[in-house]
């Protein structure tokens, strides 16, 4: 992907300016920007010259906009595209590269985030079994996996756990530093407990013992990418195909909403800050809650 030396320089000096961004939200940016400045010059914009970015107008952006509807992208992605070029016009404006934005007054609606998926009865089931065994790294991911699914814990909050943390006699989880360093306790079920315990007790022989952090391994203290890793590993043995860490978040708070628990109990246990968010996460299996909801309510009984 070619551009103009001009452009170039103007999308240098804009990324000097996106310091404070993720690494990874400044590359997207940039892709996006040089993505834009080809299709001007591929599709002959703006007319008065082909691929400058300081030259576009509203109606350049609106024709590339009505291009990707067209071409079969996601509404998701035609935001997150247009969110890249509005930090471009909004900082060329400032800094007077542009006499008026173009993009002003085009507004891309945000879109619907599918459902997230969760896990059955049967592959739970199946997925724990897979996990089952006497040796460290069964016991460890046993213990692991439950531990997720019982409280919802983050992947973050799951590997930052200190031995203390644990509260096996009252199944209480201390979670120091949840999202936003906000801490939280969470409660777990009694067969997780006992799987925590014959953790702790392997885990009080192995080399790495000494350890403050609750999960170690071959090399020492459990990563964050040692989580999905060990998941994958389970899901697979399992045939249940490939299980995310977040899944089991997820799984969790469908399973909470199911048995009948409220949402205001579910936000303060998983940690969030916005019900918006927290009821994303038993979005998928709504319509089936609702449905068994009515057969217990049974609104025409007696009638």
């Amino acid at each position: 992907m070619t551009t103009s030396p001009a452009n170039v320089a103007l999308l240098e000096s804009w990324q000097l300016s996106l310091h404070g961004k993720a690494p990874r939200t400044v590359v997207f940016y940039l892709a996006e920007a040089h993505r834009f400045a080809a299709w001007l010059s591929e599709n002959g914009r703006p007319a008065t010259d082909h691929g400058d970015l300081v030259a576009v107008e509203r109606r350049d952006v609106e024709s590339w906009l009505t291009a990707l509807k067209a071409a079969g992208r996601s509404q998701s992605t035609v935001r997150s595209r247009w969110v890249a070029l509005r930090s471009l016009y909004g900082w060329a404006l400032v800094e007077g590269e542009i006499d008026a934005n173009p993009l002003e007054r085009v507004v891309v609606a945000k879109g619907n985030a599918p459902a997230p998926n969760v896990l059955g009865d049967d592959e739970l089931r199946l997925l724990l079994k897979a996990c089952a065994g006497a040796d460290f790294y069964a016991r460890r991911d046993l213990a692991l996996v439950r531990l997720m699914l019982a409280t919802g814990l983050r992947v973050s909050e799951t590997i930052d756990l200190a031995v203390g943390d644990l509260d096996l006699m009252n199944r209480i989880v201390s979670v120091r530093h949840g999202k936003g360093d906000k801490a939280r306790v969470v409660r777990f079920d009694a067969a997780t407990a006992s799987a925590l315990d014959r953790y702790k007790r392997v885990r009080a022989r192995h080399r790495f013992a000494g350890l403050p952090w609750l999960w170690i391994g071959y090399r020492g203290r459990t990563t964050r990418k040692g989580v999905p890793t060990l998941l994958a590993s389970r899901s697979a043995a399992a045939g249940i195909g490939h299980v995310h860490p977040h899944q089991l978040r997820h799984t969790w708070a469908d399973r909470w909403l199911r048995a009948g628990g409220t949402e205001g109990d579910l936000q303060r246990l998983g940690g969030w800050e916005s019900a918006e968010i927290m009821r994303r996460y038993g979005e998928s299996r709504a319509v089936d809650r609702a449905l068994s909801a009515y057969d217990a309510i049974n609104p025409m009984g007696q009638l």
